[in-house]
């Protein structure tokens, strides 16, 4: 058995809104250039704020004294903005005392996932990660998933997926054949997927929760009882 768990409304809370839905107002960015910014944002290994300001500069044409006040200021404040999710890091501790091996899969940028580490410094030490901005691969693509199960000789059905989106985190592992497990903690937002779960349009998770509270070893061990 191996688990992999999302970051981002999984483990960690942030803002309602992502980095780039941020910026493009602040400078009149296009729908077009936010999604241009917000794919270079998840896939991109950026090492500071200068990387972010130089992309607002040279492909946005935003003031440069603008654009790094901006960048400067949405770093800093992304890793102090994430917030552990209740319940997130007991499930990491007790899976640390079972014995059960985890990792991450995660569509996340550098500031954040900074912001990560340093709510969970024990929980994600030497831990694998599979990170759309180290692999410049992002969900619902499935390749970030092959990566992941490549890199560590793990087969489809041994692995479990735990996330909180149905389009990024249970529609590709499901694909993939991996075991899944839907933590819905924000059904408003997972609203159209739901329905069309519940209606049988789409396939359902193997399980489905409403927080990270109730998550525990038993439903993972259930997954792999044979009825």
């Amino acid at each position: 058995m191996f688990v992999f768990f999302d970051i981002g409304s999984t483990l960690v809370d942030g803002p309602s809104q992502g980095p780039a839905r941020r910026l493009a107002p602040l400078f009149g960015l296009t729908d077009e250039m936010r999604r241009s910014l917000d794919d270079f944002l998840l896939k991109t290994p950026l090492e500071g704020p200068r990387a972010l300001a130089d992309y607002l500069i040279f492909r946005c044409n935003v003031d440069p004294d603008s654009a790094m006040e901006a960048s400067d200021t949405l770093w800093k404040a992304q890793i102090q903005e994430a917030q552990p999710i209740p319940g997130a890091r007991e499930m990491l501790q007790t899976l640390q005392t079972a014995g059960i091996p985890y990792g991450f899969i995660s569509n996340i940028w550098p500031p954040f996932h900074q912001g990560f580490q340093r709510l969970f410094p024990e929980e994600s030490r030497d831990r694998p990660a599979f990170l759309s901005f180290q692999l410049d691969l992002r969900k619902p693509d499935t390749a970030i998933y092959r990566a992941a199960l490549s890199a560590l000789s793990l087969s489809p059905e041994e692995t479990i997926m735990v996330g909180d989106t149905y389009a990024n985190d249970m529609a590709p592992a499901m694909a993939m054949g991996i075991k899944t497990i839907w933590v819905l903690r924000r059904p408003e937002k997972e609203h159209p997927d739901l329905v069309r779960v519940l209606d049988g349009q789409l396939p359902a998770p193997d399980r489905t929760l409403a927080s990270m509270e109730q998550l525990g070893v038993d439903v993972f061990h259930a997954l792999f009882v044979t009825r």
